[in-house]
């Protein structure tokens, strides 16, 4: 037991005597005080207590007054969706003696950025923190103590929360140029992003089937390169290229006002807004608009469709092509108030460039030794162009390549025949880590028979929660310059609002543990429980979440030796039961248990589901096999 003296309350910790107070509990028929709590990212640490603190609709709460224009209304808008409740918010000092919610400005030098104490108490709950962040994510906290459909009075657990985020850089990457999202989407994922506090929300805004920004100087950036031809219903990668003749009604993009609406949204949840434009590849958009920016005269390009786009990368050799993304950059930087400004720089196809005598004359004039070393020109002087307007340059970890970007923060997705998460720390670069193999949550996150047409890969929740961002490799002083890790969720494979929500939930909370909590309090089993108890939360808050978890991954060998099928059974989530059928009937919890590997007769048809304890069906996606 630890002792506050502060109030005469006690409040126990994990450890020997935590250990041997739960056993006390249970003997007595007490329930174990931690049972109900389930917050994601789970805290650093927890001190359980005994008791609760009764929240009514007589509760008062208290916040600075140098914060109630942001906090109160976002408070008061969030206790009502969550509780129906009215509480009154009060700035300034508190004036009751009791039966109060105290947000506290703290001086406690040990409290950084965005960290806090959450302490409640019978008669009291305060909140310690820093700064705006620090409240906002302890009253994100607060909100994942009170049970889903609460109502009346409501019990919050007594209980004493120490809690500083691991990583300053959380993040989640939306692509809305593939399949553009409506302000309105983008404002529900930032408010749902941040209630499990993750604070980076990374906006591709343009690639080569869609410009999706407002850009006042260049128009027909938004009039023909926000919009193509209709594939939908057409597999990605099987989509014929678009004709001038067609009509272009797919597509959309954000006004400049829109974009200052967002961020102001952002900004009151704690979110930072990081804009990418794509450059030099990935510009078929940018292009099919602005055709002069090209490698060759005459060229006449339409906004891609989807699957493969050539001659999609600008011309590295024309002044033109850095005057036109100066114009660009210098309103995009005006726009976001985030020190980054993302740009890009992958993927880059440099056929061309070898055959253009704009790119070739450069090579020779800048001394250059081949075209790797023109990207490396080209991103120098967009990291230029990008200091000049007060931001910082991200890159993916193709602009490693050549002489590099010095001064540019490295955004490593590559993995296997490359090692930036390795190379760019090494040499002294700030680090995102987005490791395709862990976080492109764009690929699937269940067996590929019983998800939606994706990627040939698969990201489990469990993969994704497991992943750790910071290589073993690494020194402490190479370590320190990972900045963070990030979720990407591109839109090739995302063609409606509910199915990128679908790919987004529940990995999402997944990423932000990852993100947030040391290594030393995850637990996936916790995890897997925990997350279980936010689907309400999800389906209370409209979200079409993912049940991909319950998925079987089935597969058989054939033992021809003695005409024997062996049937293997797995799934990520652990405490349930898998039971199948071998006649292609749908199963339930009488049908055959499956315990391990099972010997069956060729030629049967077996189908699978998971199951709870009390039998019921978990999700409605079965697993069958054919054992041929």
């Amino acid at each position: 037991m630890i002792k506050n003296t502060s109030s005469n309350q006690y409040y126990l910790k994990e450890g020997k005597i935590g250990f041997l107070l739960l056993c006390l509990f249970i003997l007595l028929g007490i329930s174990h005080p931690g049972k109900s709590i389930a917050i994601i990212p789970q805290p650093q640490e927890v001190k359980m207590g005994v008791g609760a603190f009764k929240l009514s609709a007589k509760t008062k709460i208290y916040i600075p007054k140098e914060y109630a224009d942001d906090l109160k209304p976002y408070l008061t808008s969030k206790l009502k969706t969550d509780l129906g409740m009215d509480l009154q918010v009060y700035s300034g000092r508190k004036t009751g003696s009791n039966h109060y919610i105290l947000f506290e400005k703290s001086v406690d030098i040990s409290l950084p950025s965005e960290a806090y104490q959450l302490r409640v108490d019978p008669d009291k709950i305060v909140i310690k923190a820093g700064d705006y962040a620090g409240m906002f994510n302890a009253f994100q906290s607060l909100r994942q103590l009170i049970p889903v459909g609460a109502s009346g009075e409501i019990n919050i657990p007594v209980l004493a929360i120490n809690d500083q985020p691991r990583f300053a850089w959380r993040g989640m990457m939306l692509d809305v140029s593939r399949h553009f999202r409506s302000k309105e989407f983008i404002l529900k994922q930032i408010d749902q992003f941040s209630a499990y506090k993750i604070n980076k929300f990374h906006w591709h805004l343009t690639d080569d089937q869609g410009w999706r920004i407002e850009i006042k100087k260049y128009p027909k950036l938004t009039q023909k390169g926000a919009w193509r031809a209709d594939r939908e219903g057409i597999s990605w990668w099987q989509r014929s290229p678009a004709m001038a003749e067609e009509p272009k009604p797919v597509g959309g993009f954000y006004t400049q006002e829109e974009v200052k609406e967002i961020i102001e949204y952002a900004r009151i949840r704690n979110v930072e807004v990081i804009p990418e434009i794509d450059v030099p590849a990935h510009s078929k958009a940018l292009i099919a608009s602005y055709p002069e920016l090209f490698c060759f005269e005459k060229s006449n390009f339409e906004v891609a469709v989807g699957g493969k786009a050539p001659d999609n990368a600008l011309c590295a050799g024309r002044e033109n092509t850095y005057q036109f993304l100066e114009h660009v950059i210098s309103e995009v930087a005006a726009l976001f108030p985030s020190p980054y400004l993302h740009i890009g720089g992958d993927e880059c196809d440099k056929r061309n460039w070898l055959k253009c005598p704009h790119c070739q004359i450069t090579v020779k004039d800048q001394q250059l030794q081949n075209v790797e070393e023109l990207q490396s020109y080209f991103i120098q002087r967009m990291n230029a162009i990008v200091v000049s307007k007060g931001k910082k340059m991200i890159g993916w970890d193709e602009i490693l390549s050549g002489k590099g970007a010095k001064g540019a923060t490295i955004m490593a997705w590559r993995r296997g025949m490359h090692s930036p998460e390795i190379d760019a720390p090494r040499s002294g670069y700030p680090t995102i880590m987005t490791s395709f193999q862990h976080s492109y949550i764009s690929q699937v996150q269940g067996p590929n028979e019983l998800e939606a047409e994706g990627p040939k890969g698969i990201v489990t929740l469990s993969k994704l929660y497991n992943h750790e961002p910071i290589p073993q490799e690494l020194t402490k002083a190479e370590a320190d310059l990972v900045l963070g890790t990030q979720a990407c969720l591109w839109a090739e494979f995302t063609p409606t609002p509910e199915h990128t929500e679908y790919m987004l939930y529940p990995r999402a909370l997944a990423n932000a543990e990852v993100a947030w909590s040391n290594p030393a309090v995850k637990n996936w089993s916790r995890f897997q429980s925990t997350v279980e108890d936010h689907f309400a939360r999800l389906k209370r808050d409209d979200i079409n979440f993912s049940r991909s978890l319950y998925s079987i991954y089935g597969s058989y060998a054939l033992d021809k030796l003695n005409q024997k099928a062996m049937l293997y059974l797995l799934t990520e989530a652990e405490g349930y039961t898998i039971y199948y059928t071998v006649d292609g009937t749908i199963p339930t919890s009488n049908a055959m248990r499956y315990d391990g590997v099972v010997a069956l007769k060729p030629g049967m048809t077996v189908r699978a589901g998971l199951f709870d304890k009390d039998g019921n069906l978990l999700s409605s996606k079965l697993t069958e096999l054919k054992l041929k």
